[in-house]
């Protein structure tokens, strides 16, 4: 299977269809190549440019459809072109049976600007599109934007038989990718214009080899704005630049304040055999980052046999960060970093369930009475003592860094609770010998700020039987 590429080029494409087709007025403010230039030159050869420029997707030529919603105007211009192809119905026999193919594809753009009433000119309830190269004659509060969608799938198989067997038996593929390039420009104040970039794409594509069939769903999104003082030389100069090459600035500077940007990335991958859903993993990703270099990242993965993991990560400019990863319901791993210094990661254990809780204090307690307790319970463990607790419960040999022992943890707690607890206890007693005195697991102290309560002494009960707790 194939991977969304990030760096993809957007579609290159111009919306030019008009409804009220008409030559501009010699007064409206020109920002196209040289006059000899006929508007048809003009669009071809912006198609065929290397990169898609704002400039282009929100000023088509001609006019545009107008119709009032609420208190605006609201201009409306769209175009598409596509085509597809595929085998005769029923397919096309060959010596190692019916063979099917098909393909597609599609471009399609559209406009729209949304002017307050007040200040809309003749120009614009006529149809004229603001001029995105002059903001500033735009009115307070209009808004434009630009939307390109483009569309590419093929699809190819070979049947083993007849029927619906026949062609989960046979050999299949397909792909279908999606690709939205979207641009956003709105007037907020007298001094400022708000530009917002948003790329989407979706590819979905699927493999089938003798029933056994591979599915995969990715999502990808960019989102980035930025605020520009249009009255500024520096900030005018930033929009201007913005206009010509696509791209907004990275960090807030003279004349630009308010940027930010968000990537997210959705994954989901499905094996079936004979149609029939075998294993499913999704993974979500979100990055986020402002203009003082401050990022947040987010990340969930989850399985087939319900595991769940969730890390959001924070790095500030100054290079100090901390990750927080929630495992289950019952473990959560804090990580702290700070420029030249080692990371220094810790463990929560929790435990909610009554059996469980009372089962993990025995754990992290040489008392045998401490297993009475059924209120909620929370071991905390430093790296080398989550390490142990992960030896003595699934084996020496383990390798690697905190991701290993996050995977560690996730396997221990994936059956809930109780099983968790179970298998902790279990590491403290002695198979060979059930009535030796047990090694409990190893814990940090518990915090000053969180003194243990004073609780009235159980009575003295029997150690249960090793054998009678069953192992995970």
């Amino acid at each position: 299977m194939t991977s969304i590429n990030p760096n993809r080029p957007a579609p290159t494409f111009q919306p030019t269809q008009s409804t009220v087709p008409a030559n501009r007025p010699a007064s409206a403010p020109q920002t196209q190549a040289p006059a000899q230039q006929p508007p048809e030159a003009q669009a071809a050869a912006e198609r065929n440019r290397d990169s898609f420029s704002p400039a282009a997707a929100l000023r088509p030529s001609g006019r545009a459809r107008v119709t009032t919603q609420g208190d605006n105007f609201v201009l409306e211009a769209q175009g598409q072109v596509g085509n597809r192809g595929s085998t005769p119905r029923g397919g096309v026999p060959t010596r190692l049976g019916t063979a099917n193919a098909g393909g597609s594809f599609g471009l399609q753009g559209s406009l729209r600007v949304e002017v307050p009433r007040e200040g809309a000119t003749d120009a614009i309830r006529n149809g004229q599109l603001p001029n995105p190269a002059s903001p500033e004659t735009w009115p307070v509060g209009t808004r434009a934007r630009a939307e390109v969608q483009g569309q590419a799938g093929f699809n190819a198989g070979l049947r083993a038989g007849p029927g619906r067997l026949g062609e989960r038996l046979g050999l299949s593929t397909s792909y279908d990718r999606t690709q939205t390039q979207r641009y956003e420009v709105q007037r907020t104040s007298e001094d400022t214009v708000r530009a917002t970039v948003t790329s989407d794409g979706r590819q979905r594509d699927a493999t089938n080899i003798r029933g056994l069939e591979g599915r995969q769903d990715q999502r990808l999104g960019h989102t980035q704005s930025a605020d520009f003082n249009i009255r500024t030389p520096e900030g005018r100069a930033a929009y201007d630049d913005f206009m010509r090459t696509g791209q907004l600035p990275r960090e807030n500077g003279a004349g630009v304040s308010n940027v930010n940007r968000t990537d997210t990335l959705d994954q989901t991958r499905e094996g079936r055999v004979l149609g029939r859903e075998v294993a499913t993993t999704e993974r979500q990703t979100r990055l986020t980052a402002d203009g003082a270099g401050d990022q947040t990242v987010r990340q969930t993965d989850r399985n087939v046999a319900g595991s769940t993991q969730t890390t959001e990560m924070q790095v500030g400019a100054d290079g100090n960060g901390r990750a927080r990863t929630a495992i289950n319901d019952s473990v959560v791993a804090t990580t702290t970093t700070r420029p030249g210094q080692p990371p220094e990661t810790s463990y929560e254990l929790t435990f909610t369930d009554p059996n469980a809780a009372a089962m993990a204090r025995g754990a992290f307690s040489s008392d045998d009475a401490a297993a009475s307790g059924t209120g909620p319970f929370t071991a905390r463990l430093n790296e080398q003592q989550a390490r142990a607790l992960v030896e003595r419960t699934m084996g020496q040999g383990l390798q690697g860094g905190q991701q290993a022992l996050d995977r560690a943890f996730r396997t221990l707690s994936t059956n809930g609770q109780q099983t968790f607890a179970t298998t902790l206890y279990n590491s403290t007693v002695d198979t060979r010998n059930p009535n030796a005195a047990r090694r409990p697991l190893e814990s940090m102290p518990p915090e000053a700020a969180a003194p243990a309560q004073p609780r009235t002494p159980a009575p003295a009960q029997p150690r249960p039987p090793a054998e009678t707790v069953p192992m995970s």
